[in-house]
C-alpha cells in the first residue's frame, strides 16, 4: 500500500469508530439547539446578532452570517471535546501498539487521526448547514434560499476553526500533562481567554470601535466589519453598536435587507492557509508523540517515588530462596461472601479517588481553604467560586472508574454490587464537595444566612449526583467536565438559576435551592437507571 491509502484507511477506520458513538451527535444535537436559540421568532424583542437596534431581514445573507459567527465562537468549545479521545482510546484497546510495530511513521498516523477528527467536524457543520436551511424556512420572512449567502461563511469561516480544533485535539493528547482532565480544563478557560482578550477585544461590550478587516484566526473582522459599513449606510449616526450574545431592547427592531458580503478570491485563499497552518501544528505534535513507546513517556505532574524491593523481586534476585508454601485447608465457611460494610466501602472509595493525586492538587485546595477563611463575609462569591472547581476532576471519576480500569466484571460479580459501585462512589463525591465548602457553610451560618448555608449543602448533593448521571451514562469524564464547567462558569458570572453554589442571597431567597434539591434526586434515578442497564449489558 502507497502512503495515501495508508492515510486514508487509517483516517477512514477511526471515522467509523468515532462516527457509530454518541458523542458526536450530542454535539450536532447542541448545535441545533444553538442554531434555534440565535435565530428568535420575528416578533422577539431579544436579538442574538443586531447591529444597534437593527437587525436583518431573515435572509440567506442574514442567516449565513448568524451561524457563521456562530460555527467559530461556540461550536469550537464543544467540538474539542467531542474529538480528543482519538490517541487516548488506541492506547486504551492496546490498538496503538498493534500500529507501533508496522511501519507507519509518527507523522502519518497523526495525519491520519486528524483527518479523522475533521472529518468529524466537518459532519457537525453539515448539521449546521441543514439547520441553517430549515431556520430560514421555518421563521418565514424570506423563505428563497440562496446556497452561496448561506452557506458560505459557515463553511469558509468554519472549515479552518474546526481543522485548527483538530490539530489542537492531537497536541493535546500527546502531550502527558494535557492528555488528561487538566487539558480539558486549561482549553475551556483558554477559549474563553482567547475569544475575549484576543479574538473579539470589545465584541461581547454594548459599545465598540469600529473594526478593521484583517486576516484573524476565526475570520469574524471581515463580515462584522462588513456589517458595521452597511449599517453606516443606513443611518450616518450609527456608531459601531454590535451585539452576538443576546440583547432586549424592549421593542420590535427595526428590520434591514442586509445582501451579504462578497468572498473575493483572496478571502477564500487567506481562509484555507489556516488548513496548512492545521497541518503544521499536527507535523510538530509528531515532536511529542510517544508513538505508544512506555519508555518515552514523561509524566511532568507526577513526582517521582523510590520503590521499594517487594519480597517477590527479592526472591527473584536470589534463586536459592525459595518460598514456603503452606497448605491451607478450606471449608464451605471460608469461601461464604460477607454482606459489604457501607463505611468500609466509603472508606476505600475515598483512598481510591484521593490516592496518587499530584502535590499541586493537594496545595491549591489548601490554598483556597486559607483564602476561605480570611476573607471576609462580603467577599465571599470569587472563593466560593474557587472551592467548587478545584474537586471537578475528582467528581468526573465518579462512575466511570470500573470501565476505565475494566474491573466491572469484577464488581458486578461481588456481592451486592450497588452498594460498591453506586452508593458508595456518590457519598464518596458528597463528602469530597463537603469538605471543599465546610468553611464557606460555616461562615454563612454564622452571619445569620441560614438558608444560604442551607443551599451550600444541596449544591453538596447535587454535583456529586450530576457527576454520577453523566459518568454511568458517557462512561468517561468528559461529558461532566463540559457540562460542568459550562454550568459553573455561567453561576460564577451571576446567573441566578444556574447558581447551585448558593452563594448570592438572591439565589438562596428565590428558592434556587429547592430546584437543585429536585434534579438531585432526579439525577440520581437517571444514575441508577444507567447503572441497572449497565449491569444487564454487561453480565
Amino acid at each position: 500500500m502507497n502512503t495515501f491509502n495508508i492515510l486514508f484507511h487509517l483516517m477512514l477506520a477511526d471515522f467509523l469508530e468515532r462516527a457509530r458513538r454518541p458523542g458526536i451527535w450530542l454535539v450536532a444535537a447542541l448545535g441545533i439547539g444553538f442554531g434555534y436559540l440565535f435565530l428568535p421568532p420575528a416578533d422577539s424583542q431579544t436579538l442574538m446578532l443586531a447591529l444597534g437596534p437593527w437587525r436583518g431581514v431573515y435572509n440567506s445573507a442574514w442567516v449565513g452570517v448568524v451561524f457563521g459567527l456562530l460555527a467559530v465562537m461556540i461550536l469550537p468549545l464543544f467540538a474539542f471535546y467531542a474529538v480528543k479521545n482519538s490517541i487516548s482510546r488506541d492506547r486504551d484497546t492496546r490498538v496503538g501498539q498493534i500500529i507501533a510495530s508496522t511501519p507507519v511513521k509518527r507523522p502519518l498516523y497523526l495525519l491520519g487521526k486528524w483527518l479523522s477528527n475533521l472529518a468529524v467536524l466537518a459532519i457537525l457543520l453539515a448539521v449546521l448547514s441543514v439547520m441553517a436551511v430549515a431556520m430560514q424556512l421555518v421563521r418565514g420572512e424570506a423563505t428563497a434560499v440562496q446556497p452561496v449567502l448561506l452557506l458560505a461563511p459557515l463553511w469558509l469561516l468554519g472549515l479552518p476553526v474546526m481543522a485548527l480544533v483538530a490539530a489542537v485535539a492531537l497536541l493535546f493528547e500527546s502531550l502527558p500533562l494535557f492528555s488528561g482532565g487538566v487539558g480539558n480544563i486549561v482549553y475551556f478557560f483558554g477559549w474563553f481567554f482567547y475569544l475575549g482578550g484576543v479574538a473579539l477585544p470589545g465584541v461581547f461590550q454594548a459599545q465598540i470601535g469600529w473594526i478593521s478587516p484583517r486576516p484573524d484566526l476565526l475570520g469574524v473582522s471581515r463580515p462584522i466589519a462588513a456589517l458595521q459599513t452597511f449599517a453606516a449606510t443606513v443611518d450616518p449616526a450609527y456608531n459601531g453598536h454590535f451585539n452576538f450574545a443576546g440583547a432586549s431592547y424592549g421593542r420590535l427592531p427595526t428590520l434591514v435587507l442586509w445582501p451579504g458580503m462578497s468572498w473575493s478570491g483572496i478571502i477564500i485563499v487567506e481562509r484555507l492557509l489556516w488548513l496548512a497552518v492545521a497541518v503544521g501544528m499536527v507535523l510538530l505534535t509528531a515532536l511529542f508523540f510517544d508513538r505508544f513507546d512506555p519508555a518515552r513517556t514523561i509524566v511532568l505532574w507526577s513526582p517521582r517515588r523510590k520503590r521499594r524491593p517487594t519480597a517477590v523481586r527479592q526472591l527473584a534476585a536470589d534463586p536459592n530462596l525459595e518460598p514456603a508454601i503452606t497448605p491451607t485447608q478450606l471449608s464451605a465457611g471460608t469461601l461464604a461472601l460477607k454482606r459489604p460494610s457501607l463505611p468500609a466501602l466509603l472508606q476505600a472509595e475515598l483512598g481510591l479517588m484521593l490516592h496518587g493525586r499530584p502535590y499541586w492538587l493537594y496545595g491549591t485546595a489548601a490554598l483556597i481553604t486559607l483564602v476561605s477563611v480570611a476573607a471576609p463575609v462580603g467577599d465571599g462569591p470569587p472563593v466560593a467560586a474557587l472551592a467548587w472547581l478545584w474537586p471537578l476532576l475528582l467528581w468526573a471519576e465518579l462512575g466511570t472508574r470500573s470501565r476505565t480500569y475494566h474491573t466491572h466484571t469484577l464488581v458486578f460479580a461481588a456481592p451486592e454490587p450497588r452498594r460498591a459501585q453506586f452508593w458508595a462512589p456518590w457519598l464518596a463525591g458528597v463528602a469530597l464537595a463537603l469538605a471543599a465548602t465546610a468553611v464557606l457553610v460555616f461562615k454563612a451560618v454564622a452571619s445569620g444566612s441560614i438558608t444560604q448555608g442551607l443551599g451550600m449543602l444541596i449544591g453538596a448533593l447535587f454535583v456529586p449526583s450530576l457527576a454520577l448521571a453523566c459518568g454511568v451514562w458517557s462512561g468517561n469524564g468528559r461529558l461532566f467536565q463540559v457540562v460542568y464547567l459550562l454550568w459553573w462558569f455561567s453561576a460564577a458570572v451571576g446567573n441566578t438559576w444556574l447558581d447551585f453554589m448558593a452563594y448570592g442571597e438572591v439565589t438562596a431567597a428565590a428558592g434556587t435551592p429547592l430546584v437543585y434539591l429536585c434534579l438531585a434526586v432526579l439525577l440520581l434515578l437517571a444514575a441508577y437507571m444507567g447503572e441497572t442497564h449497565t449491569r444487564k449489558h454487561l453480565l
